[in-house]
């Protein structure tokens, strides 16, 4: 996969309790540090790009699209 290529969010990544949930969302899933998070607005197409890294450690540049109903 190329460094600017995007995946789509899928619910079935989140499971466990709202704890858990926010932990794999806002968390480095290597140091813990709470990642640093970027949003683009496509509301034509209804969608939006989420960019996320650590500060911490340096980990991240996750890259995911969501898709608004």
């Amino acid at each position: 996969m190329a460094e600017t290529d995007f995946k789509f969010e899928r619910f079935e990544e989140y499971y466990g309790d709202i704890t858990q949930v926010k932990k794999i969302m806002d968390c480095c899933k290597i140091c813990g540090s709470k990642m640093i998070q970027t949003h683009l607005a496509d509301y034509k197409n209804f969608l939006v790009q989420e960019t996320a890294r650590c500060p911490e450690c340096g980990n991240g540049n996750r890259k995911t699209i969501h898709i608004l109903n």
